[in-house]
Formats: structure tokens, C-alpha cells, sequence
């Protein structure tokens, strides 16, 4: 593998953070951008990396992969959105609330494989 791969965090707390961690040791991967609602703004963080409020400018990213470390209630929505962006997903958490959250993500996943 010549270049890394690069991962968006969407989660930026203590979760987020600490697979930041982790993900940045490995030879393979690079965080590029990260988000979290609590931020206060978007912007650059002295390494480099990029930071948002909102997944969805995180997800205006240039992305391979996207760790999704958020709450229960938007972690559905955000890991359905990286699904249909195309990415890799890792979602820290079961992806829903109840059954129909979980359905939507599988469903989204399915249409993904068959393209």
C-alpha cells in the first residue's frame, strides 16, 4: 500500500479522540478531518488536520474511511451518510436506536454491495 488511507472521525469527544489515537499510529492510515457539535468552529488544527460542527462538511471530505463516534441518536443518519458517500464505516456503536434505525443502515449497506 503505497499512500494512507484517509479517515474522517465524526465524534469528536472522548471516543473520537482516543481512536484518533490509535488510528494515527497505524502505517496505513492518516485522520485528515474530524467533527463534533461542540467545537467552536470550523477550522485547522496545528497538524493539519481539519475540524467541523457538522458531519456533513466532514463528509464534504476527500474520505476512505469514516469512524462514526456519536451519539444514538444521530449515529444512524451519520453512518448512513458515509455509507452512500461510498466510504468504509466503522460505527462505534450499534447503528440505530431500534430496529427501523438498524434496517435503514442494513438496507443502505445492501443497495451499497450490489454497485
Amino acid at each position: 500500500m503505497a499512500e494512507k488511507l484517509r479517515v474522517g472521525i465524526a465524534g469528536y469527544g472522548v471516543v473520537g479522540k482516543r481512536r484518533r489515537e490509535f488510528i494515527d499510529r497505524h502505517p496505513h492510515l492518516q485522520t485528515v478531518a474530524v467533527c463534533d457539535r461542540v467545537l467552536s468552529g470550523d477550522g485547522t488544527f496545528d497538524d493539519g488536520t481539519r475540524y467541523y460542527t457538522h458531519y456533513k462538511k466532514l463528509l464534504a471530505e476527500e474520505l476512505d474511511v469514516l469512524f462514526v463516534c456519536m451519539t444514538n441518536d444521530i449515529a444512524p443518519e451519520v453512518t448512513i451518510a458515509g455509507l452512500e458517500k461510498g466510504v468504509h464505516v466503522f460505527c462505534e456503536k450499534p447503528p440505530g436506536r431500534d430496529l427501523a434505525d438498524i434496517g435503514r443502515v442494513i438496507a443502505c449497506e445492501s443497495i451499497r454491495d450490489k454497485n
